[in-house]
This record gives C-alpha cells, structure tokens and sequence, in this order.
C-alpha cells in the first residue's frame, strides 16, 4: 500500500513536470521575442522595464491569497489549474497586439495567473515529497521546465529567424500550446491528508523565524535579479542582433534545464544554503561581466553562467521554504514567498529601466552585481544563525 501511495506521489511530479513544461515551452516562444517585439512597436526602455515588472504585483497578490486559501481551502489542484489557465487565455491578447499597451494587458492578466498557480503549486508538490529529496523533487520539476524553456526557446528561433513567422503567428502556437498544458491535470491526485486550516491571520504570524529571514534575504536578492529582458537587449546589438539574442536566450535556457536536477540533488546531500550561496554569487559575477566585458564569445559564456545561477538558486529556495515551513502553513509559507519575490521582481525591473536609461548599459547590471553580492553575504549569516540556534 506504501509503495502505490508513493508512486501515485511521484506521478504528480512527473505530471505537474509535464504541465510546467509545456507551459514554458509555450511562455519561452513568447519571452525569447518579446523584448524585439516591443522594440520593433516602439516602446522604450523604460517601457520594457514597466511590462518586465508591473504584472508582478498582481503575481504578488495572487501568491499570497491563493497560497493561504488553498491552507484554509485544504486543496491545492483546483487554484493550480485556474492560474494556468489564466495564462493560457492572456496568451491569446498577443495574437492581436498591436501596441505596447496591448503587451502590457497581456502581462498583467498572465502574471495574476502566475500568481493564482504557484504557491499552490509548489505546496502539491512539497506535499509529493519526502523532508530528504525536496532538492531532488524541485530539481527535476525545474529541469522538466526549463526543458521546456529549452524547446520554446529553440522553437521561438526557428519560426522566427529560420522560416520568418511574423511574432503574432509565433504568439498564436503560443496559446495552442498552453491549453494542451492543462490536459494532464485529471490524472493528478491530490492526498486528502493534506492539513487544513481555517484560521488564515494565524498562517501569515505563525510562520517560523528562521522562515520569514530566508524570505527577507531571497526577496533582498530578487530586487537585484531584474527581468531577463534587459539580458537579451544587451545582447541584442550590432549585425544579426536578433539572431545572436535568440541563439544566446536557447543557450540561457539549455544551460539552466541540465544544470537544475543536479544541483539539487547537490543541495540534499550538502544543505540548502551552501547551494544557494554559490548560485547568489554566480549571480553577482555574472551581472558584473555583463557590465564590464564585451564581445560575442564572452555573451556566450555569460549567458551559460546566466543559466547555470538560476539552476542554483531558483528550485533550491522553494526547497528551503518547504524545508522551513510547517505543513499546515505551507500553502501560506510559499504565498508570503512568492508574492515578496514578485513585488522585488516589479522594483527591480523598473530600477533597472530607469539606471539604463538614465546612466547606461553598465549602471543597471553593476546594481545588480552589488545588490545580488549582498544578499550572498546574508545568506551566510543566516547559516551561522541557524547553527548556532541548532
């Protein structure tokens, strides 16, 4: 009986892998020529980092209700399923956009599903996993998403440099693939002895400290993380500029999706936060060469290094939350994450458009060395605290 519960928990991995990776094949077909897309209507700088950010704050808001109501709700599958719903449908504004203002509809309709689905989400599969492979759990649901990112990035190249699809016919495919995401939700079970709660103030005060300090200090080091947009209009510059950008955003992504499983299976055998730190750090490093070094063989190496930090941080801090939380307040734990991460992704976005357009290329990547270095040497901190409480 053990070993049917188990395997009916690791076929939720696999399932919610699966959804995650054709969603992202879908929103990677979008991402990798958005930032040209809204080049070639128009918008600015300045604009870009208003759409890289603005919808996080109705992400924001939908991570914190949707992760406590789902503790008082006692289920997660149902919000899981509506936020990526919600994001299938935005997908079909593009279609018709015209104009930045249609992209930014789009974004905030998108990113309040986005909002709507993860913490939820990332509770279901908290909840499929044993306290010892949460790494390797988070791992492999990363690296079956950026897989997907992997695909749409490569799609996204090949239908628009290769065959020459205008972006709106790109975006249709887009939708296409979106609500094909959503068809392996029947087969996903959720386990009835999920903890509920009907008490959701206490969710938000009950939270560990030890908890709301990670929380600080990964919120600390998104402000510096601004939206990958701003990596791809580095690139995108001189001959072939829309061509090298593509190439490099595959390469981003190839590098991330291999990287993530074992990175965490890395942090199951030797701890959460010697994992992050380093993922922090490459962070730091990387915005400092984006800011300092020139030339294409070096955007080639910066964008695997790119790929190679979020395979360290991204999944491992989910696992940190979860290994932190209670399970009573982990729909909540996750919530109160995800929605301070989207609320530092909007600040950081717009800080980032407004240092490129007011003092360069340079000011915006070397805030994002200094802030993401920072939130490395917290991070260290907070280790010494833990053991020393321990």
């Amino acid at each position: 009986m053990a070993n049917r519960a188990g395997d009916v928990l690791f076929r939720n991995i696999i399932l919610l892998g699966i959804v995650s990776f054709l969603q992202d094949v879908s929103s990677e077909m979008v991402h990798a020529v958005l930032p040209l897309f809204l080049v070639g209507i128009g918008a600015g700088s300045i604009i870009i980092g208003l759409i890289g950010g603005i919808g996080d704050m109705l992400t924001s808001l939908g991570n914190l209700l949707s992760g406590v109501y789902s503790d008082v709700l006692g289920k997660k599958k149902p919000l899981t399923f509506s936020g990526y719903a919600a994001s299938a449908v935005a997908k079909g504004l593009l279609v018709v956009a015209s104009a930045w203002q249609h992209v930014l509809v789009y974004r905030v309709i998108d990113r309040a599903g986005k909002g709507i689905r993860t913490a939820p989400r990332d509770a279901l599969l908290s909840a499929s996993m044993s306290s010892k492979r949460r790494g390797w759990g988070f791992g492999l649901h990363r690296a079956m998403d950026t897989s997907g990112a992997v695909l749409g990035s490569a799609l996204a190249f090949v239908t628009a440099w290769i065959f020459k699809i205008p972006y709106n016919y790109i975006f249709l495919i887009a939708v296409l693939l979106a609500f094909l995401a959503l068809t392996p939700f029947p087969a996903i079970v959720e386990r009835s002895t999920q903890t509920k709660t009907s008490k959701i103030s206490l969710q938000l005060k009950g939270l560990p400290s030890s908890l709301k300090a990670f929380i600080f200090i990964a919120s600390l080091f998104t402000l510096s993380n601004f939206s990958y947009m701003f990596f791809i209009l580095r690139a995108a510059r001189g001959v072939d500029a829309e061509l090298l950008s593509l190439i490099l955003y595959v390469i981003f992504n190839v590098s991330y999706a291999v990287s993530a499983f074992p990175f965490g299976i890395v942090s199951d055998k030797l701890g959460r936060v010697p994992v992050l730190f380093l993922g922090y750090l490459l962070f730091s490093l990387t915005c400092l060469g984006f800011s300092v070094l020139e030339g294409t063989m070096w955007l080639f190496v910066l964008f695997i290094a790119y790929g190679l930090s979020y395979a360290l941080f991204d999944g491992n801090q989910r696992a940190m939350v979860s290994d932190l939380s209670p399970s009573s307040a982990r729909g909540a734990a996750f919530g109160v994450f995800h929605a301070l991460a989207s609320i530092a992704t909007l600040l950081s976005s717009l800080i980032a458009g407004w240092l490129w357009e007011a003092f360069g290329t340079y000011a915006t990547f070397l805030y994002g060395a200094t802030l993401s270095a920072i939130s490395a040497v917290a991070l260290l901190v907070l280790r010494f605290r833990l053991h020393r409480v321990s």
